[in-house]
């Protein structure tokens, strides 16, 4: 039977959030803390891509996809952007994003809603990032995604497809920790060249491609070029 994505991560992202940023590590298996020893990638994700943005933000409209918590939220709107609206599939991760903004005062400029990727319409922004959102897409998805996002400068990480150790054990961990459970509902990792050719297709441009060691096989990818940051 199909996987029902939506309640797979009702059950999944906000255990997943304490563990993978806040650092909650009081619930890992012997096999997620050798990962997270060898690993650190999420935060380093995390952080790069509010140092890409952050120079874009002044009075600028900001859309997250796949925002889980919104944790970007709040450098986004004190870095000058004129709002921030986060999306995602999560109804809890999207009333945990709620209460978080209403703490920090920024749900005067900061709004969230529950919807799916094929559930949304054209998106009324001026940049739109995901953070490993793209890992979870289907084909479908991936293009409306794209489509959706068509009039706005994008910047999405990916996992890019790669013969590599840390690319092994990744595979290998999401298998034994939820792969064989979910009818193979795992992770996807591209070759850039699917990438540039869907941003060709729908913003007539090349794409251009962020790595960096720290990412391991992560990679920005954008409408637009990227600052190398160390």
């Amino acid at each position: 039977m199909p996987i029902d994505k939506k309640q797979f991560w009702e059950d999944k992202i906000i255990g997943w959030e304490d563990i993978r940023y806040k650092r909650d590590t009081t619930n890992f298996n012997i096999f997620e803390n050798f990962v997270n020893r060898t690993n650190k990638t999420l935060i380093y994700r995390l952080n790069t891509a509010f140092k890409i943005l952050k120079p874009l933000l002044k009075d600028k409209k900001i859309v997250e996809l796949g925002c889980g918590s919104g944790f970007l939220a709040e450098k986004i709107i004190n870095s000058g952007a004129k709002s921030y609206t986060g999306y995602d599939i999560s109804e809890k991760a999207i009333s945990r994003a709620i209460h978080i903004s209403k703490e920090k005062k920024i749900n005067d400029k900061a709004t969230f809603f529950a919807k799916a990727i094929k559930e949304m319409t054209d998106i009324d922004a001026d940049y739109i990032f995901s953070l490993g959102t793209t890992d979870w897409l289907d084909d479908d998805e991936l293009n409306h995604m794209f489509y959706i996002s068509r009039n706005s400068e994008n910047l999405h990480s990916i996992s890019e497809d790669r013969n590599s150790l840390p690319q092994l054990l990744h595979k290998f961990y999401v298998f034994l920790s939820y792969g064989r459970k979910t009818d193979k509902y795992v992770p996807r990792y591209y070759k850039t060249d699917k990438i540039s050719n869907l941003i060709k297709k729908y913003f007539d441009k090349p794409a251009f491609y962020y790595r960096n060691k720290k990412m391991s096989f992560g990679t920005f990818a954008a409408t637009f070029e990227i600052e190398e940051y160390k």
